[in-house]
């Protein structure tokens, strides 16, 4: 009776240790078989095999995975460089995810590896295989010595690989993409690349920039066999999109030589109009913390700075022409009727203005020997940037009596009412961007990484980007949970301004159009809810 439960146990250990595994973990020696971590295990270290003629050479399954990343059109294998008696082997693809190495013999001058299958499969693989000899190979041998015969397994002969049927199909239609393409390789009587593309730019098409794409093409004759268009985009209206956080409208400037025409775009209502026009050069713009209304300060022709306010919910506008002696370099709102200004005095000195937008008046709050290049006013509190040389640092007061030194930046941004944004490498993390809350008076890191801020989507997400270079970058969504979980929305994505809705739906992108002889730039909505296909 204990002799039948002591089999029994040992059965039972045996069928366990092969299901935790993609393989067969034994070793193969002439029958006998041990397990692959028996210390006992007959490996022997640094020996190489005696070759000859039908030998039956002992290995060990180390691995088999079954990939669906398919890029190979014939059986390989591999040598370890620091240990022959390390061999991997990709094989070409099949119809099975049940293989076997059945055995490695010796004959004829090469080394035959029998792999088997007991059933077949409607998936498409190449199997990956890793064994381990119990010997060593002669150095001279090399991977051509090898040959892989198979039994019961139908393998799938591919003149295109995945980027073979890629290239071919994006020289053919011209396609410009911004993410990562996606091919799986399917079998329907033929081996066919199902290949997906998200967000594909076409530029001949004016009104419907954006699509997904999914194309069938033949693995073997090199032809489209099918192809189906999703249109995910529709043209707005020529024109540059401003970068600021509004809720329910996008602002825009369709400048005309020197003249900057400002349109307002609904997204409710999805109509655009002009609100107002004038020359000069933008240097600023700033919202509103309680609603749609923007400041836009510029520099008109004599070089003074001034500026138009737009409210959005009159849909009326003001121009600001501030007093000569004032002489104003940035200006933001400090409430719904008021403005925060500051201007440079002589001597470096630099004053603070509360100004009222209605009668005109100015209060002064701070002047200081000090540069002050921007400030805010947020919750109670005055968050400004002072810069030394080639230093900004950043700053909070509530009273211009007694301050708080937040951090050396490269600058702040608004993020909701009760903090702001900015990035910093002066912490132990390295680079990254933080929050600071100004109730709690505490700062704390959002995204570790050399990520610039967007927008602030809700309490769960920001939207930030990753600069690629000069001309282009990727859209990251990240989530703000302990993991810091992000999402590429878009790689590669021109250098010009977006606003993504808050429901995480529409994205609005200014982008460049290379029309002949001249560029202009346009605006289109992408539905982000059909970015999967």
């Amino acid at each position: 009776m204990r002799k039948n439960i002591s089999l029994l146990i040992i059965f039972i250990s045996i069928i366990l240790l092969s299901a935790c595994s993609n393989g067969p973990l034994f070793i193969k020696d002439n029958d006998k078989r041990y397990s692959f971590d028996d210390i006992d295990s007959p490996i022997e270290e640094g020996e190489e095999i005696e070759l000859s003629e039908n030998k039956e050479l002992a290995f060990v399954l180390r691995k088999i995975n079954y990939l669906k990343e398919i890029d190979v059109q014939n059986d390989r294998v591999e040598i370890d460089k620091n240990d022959t008696s390390l061999l991997s082997m990709v094989i070409k693809p099949c119809l099975t995810d049940d293989i076997e190495v059945s055995s490695l013999i010796y004959k004829k001058g090469k080394f035959h590896i029998t792999l088997s299958s007991k059933k077949s499969s409607k998936n498409v693989c190449a199997p990956y295989i890793s064994i381990k000899l119990l010997k060593k190979l002669p150095q001279d041998i090399e991977a051509d010595d090898f040959v892989i015969d198979k039994e019961n397994i139908k393998t799938i002969d591919i003149k295109y690989t995945k980027d073979n049927a890629i290239n071919f199909v994006k020289q053919k239609y011209n396609l410009i993409t911004n993410l990562p393409d996606s091919a799986e390789l399917v079998y329907i009587d033929k081996p066919i690349w199902q290949i997906k593309y998200k967000f594909v730019y076409d530029k001949s098409d004016y009104e419907h920039p954006i699509k997904n794409i999914s194309i069938d093409f033949d693995a073997n004759e090199g032809k489209v066999l099918a192809i189906n268009e999703d249109d995910i985009s529709k043209f707005i209206d020529n024109g540059n999109i401003f970068a600021i956080n509004t809720e329910k409208v996008i602002y825009y400037n369709k400048k005309s030589n020197e003249t900057n025409n400002i349109y307002i775009y609904s997204t409710k209502k999805q109509k655009s109009k002009k609100i107002l026009s004038f020359d000069g050069s933008i240097k600023s713009i700033y919202k509103n913390n309680k609603s749609d209304d923007i400041i836009i300060n510029y520099k008109d022709t004599s070089s003074d700075l001034r500026s138009v306010v737009y409210f959005a919910s009159k849909d009326e506008y003001k121009f600001i022409e501030y007093k000569n002696d004032v002489n104003v370099i940035d200006a933001s709102f400090k409430s719904e009727s008021s403005l925060l200004v500051i201007s440079k005095a002589e001597a470096n000195i630099t004053k603070l203005y509360d100004f009222d937008i209605n009668d005109d008046n100015y209060l002064e709050l701070f002047s200081a020997e000090d540069n002050i290049i921007k400030a805010s006013y947020i919750n109670g509190y005055y968050v400004y940037l002072s810069k030394y040389d080639v230093n900004q640092m950043l700053y909070i007061t509530k009273d211009f009596e007694d301050y708080d030194f937040i951090d050396e930046v490269e600058n702040y941004y608004y993020a909701d009412d009760n903090s702001f944004v900015y990035r910093s490498d002066n912490k132990v993390e390295g680079i990254s961007l933080y929050t600071y809350n100004l109730s709690e008076r505490f700062y704390k890191m959002i995204i570790n990484g050399d990520y610039s801020y967007i927008k602030k989507i809700n309490d769960d997400y920001i939207l930030a980007k990753k600069d690629i270079n000069h001309e282009s970058y990727d859209l990251i969504l990240h989530k703000l949970d302990n993991n810091l979980k992000e999402e590429i929305l878009f790689e590669n994505v021109d250098n010009l301004n977006l606003y993504l809705t808050n429901d995480l739906k529409k994205l609005f992108k200014s982008t460049k159009v290379i029309d002949k002889n001249y560029t202009k730039r346009i605006i289109y909505e992408i539905d982000i809810s059909k970015g999967d296909i």
